[in-house]
């Protein structure tokens, strides 16, 4: 890298604004020419939508990129590519064509560059595909429909697409996410040959010990901005620290406005009871065990297993190991539908794509999951259902534009945190066994978090709840104990009375020798 040459990109004052909310706020940044300059942030910080402006995605509300010296403000994903910025998306699906083939896809930009459609032969776009391939190690059949493929080789077709244009900017989000330890290292070794061509690389993945390999800086985004820029060699419990911001001050000040939750008397038999589960094929096998009434919190950075976790226990994934009893009887859901009917309840974490229909109304959306317990002679019952929607409302006090909102309402017309109090009340209405919950707090205000926390800690004590989150600041005050991950491996558990600042640093950057864990 050549600091004293002209960034290749050079952001200044970045902003997008979404209604009354700031994705991105006053971004500055620059990349210079085979710079490696790492993006870390939890979900919700800006990274995304910062790629998606450098990408030509979207228009910034407000400031200036320039690419190589000159205005950047690309009308589309075609533009920045003409322009030299290649982005490889964390959503692997959204780089390749389904019906077409691997050869196809790897030549996916020069068949639609203009004015190449005409000349193309299927013998040219197998030699270009076979040189795209080469150039990365990728062993594919260049035949084969790209949706016979694994992901991680879809993931692979995406990257030496990408890498195969000798781009200016070389954007990679969470590239390493499906590949194997061995993809990885190969991709890591394309990065740095990228790098020392004179590509400047922004790299954004939530694996630290990447990011310390291959970057000699590292921008934390969080709420929008950029808050601190660290330069290698990095302290792993610093980098933790800006990333979570205030709620890392709340901690080291001790559980700040978090109330220790009360002592329960719990009873002797665990509703789940797992031994030797893993979150990944190839993890480090752990146990687990959550009682009536008990709120067990799970937490980690992105991508530490959180998710794997709770979708096994559902049924949404198969168990990767180990074996589970539910209720005492052992349970192995092959598919969520056996796991509602096991009395097992789970809330996504993408709230909107996973969780809500447009145009349904509350009433729907609280009475979907147990159409027949409103089964009234062959026929759903609207009283029945107006009853249970009614509950919710009240009980977890969801609020529409004028007060409490009506049970007809469309979902649409309710804020995020009024939406997220259907979506966990719907389940706790229909009294499940097990609770999963995954970000339950994910794009919702301050109160209504507190209505979501204050209503399970009340109306939960028959139920065994797991809330994932990747702000330990959340579960304070309302997890009895809270399990910590890294890197799909169970790093410790700490009794939420007891969790400090330096312990969960330790535990969610993967030092080892973190004080007062229990593994």
């Amino acid at each position: 890298m050549s600091e004293a040459a002209e960034p290749v990109v050079s952001v200044s004052g970045l902003s997008k604004r979404y209604g009354a909310t700031w994705a991105l706020h006053d971004v500055t940044l620059d990349i210079h020419p085979g710079e490696i300059v790492g993006l870390i942030g939890t979900n919700g910080a800006g990274k995304s939508t910062l790629i998606k402006v450098l990408s030509g995605a979207t228009q910034a509300t407000s400031g200036t990129v320039t690419l190589a010296g000159r205005t950047f403000q690309p009308g589309g994903p075609l533009d920045a590519i003409a322009a030299g910025v290649q982005t490889v998306h964390q959503n692997i699906d959204d780089g390749v064509v389904f019906g077409t083939t691997v050869a196809e896809n790897l030549t996916l930009d020069s068949l639609s560059r203009r004015g190449s459609g005409w000349f193309t032969t299927r013998a040219r776009t197998r030699a270009e595909a076979r040189e795209i391939a080469a150039s990365v190690r990728l062993a594919a059949p260049l035949d084969a429909p790209v949706e016979t493929l694994s992901a991680s080789e879809r993931q692979r077709i995406v990257i030496a697409r990408a890498v195969s244009r000798r781009p200016r900017l070389l954007i990679l989000d969470e590239p390493t996410s499906t590949l194997s330890s061995v993809e990885a290292d190969l991709l890591l070794d394309t990065v740095r040959q990228m790098a020392a061509a004179g590509v400047a690389v922004l790299y954004v993945s939530h694996r630290l010990a990447e990011i310390e390999d291959l970057c000699r800086r590292v921008v934390v985004l969080r709420d929008g901005r950029v808050r601190r820029t660290l330069t290698a060699p990095f302290d792993r419990r610093e980098v933790v620290e800006a990333m979570l911001g205030d709620a890392w001050e709340a901690l080291d000040q001790g559980r700040g406005d978090a109330a220790a939750p009360p002592k329960r008397d719990l009873p002797r038999v665990p509703v789940l009871a797992a031994a030797g589960i893993r979150t990944r094929p190839g993890g480090e096998p752990f146990d687990l065990e959550v009682r009536a009434g008990e709120i067990v919190g799970v937490t980690g950075l992105v991508g530490s297993g959180k998710t794997e976790l709770l979708e096994q226990l559902y049924g949404a994934r198969p168990l990767s190991s180990g074996e589970v009893r539910l209720g005492g009887l052992p349970y192995r859901p092959r598919d969520p539908h056996a796991a509602v009917a096991a009395g097992v309840a789970f809330a996504a974490e993408e709230r909107s794509a996973q969780a809500i229909v447009p145009g349904w109304s509350v009433r729907a959306h609280v009475t979907l999951p147990r159409l027949r317990h409103h089964n009234r002679a062959g026929l759903l019952s609207r009283r029945s259902e107006r009853g249970s929607a009614a509950t919710v409302v009240e009980r977890f006090g969801v609020r529409g534009p004028g007060g409490p909102a009506p049970v007809e309402a469309p979902m649409e017309t309710l804020s995020g945190g009024n939406q997220q109090k259907v979506v966990v009340g719907r389940w706790l209405e229909a009294s499940p066994a097990l609770l999963l919950l995954d970000e339950p707090f994910r794009g919702v205000d301050v109160g209504a978090r507190a209505d979501i926390g204050r209503t399970l800690a009340q109306h939960a004590a028959d139920v065994a709840v797991i809330v994932a989150s990747s702000d330990p600041q959340e579960l304070l005050g309302l997890a009895d104990r809270i399990l910590v991950l890294h890197e799909g491996d169970l790093a410790g558990e700490i009794p939420a009375a007891d969790a400090t600042a330096a312990r969960l640093a330790a535990l969610m950057s993967g030092a080892s020798g973190a004080p007062g864990a229990a593994a």
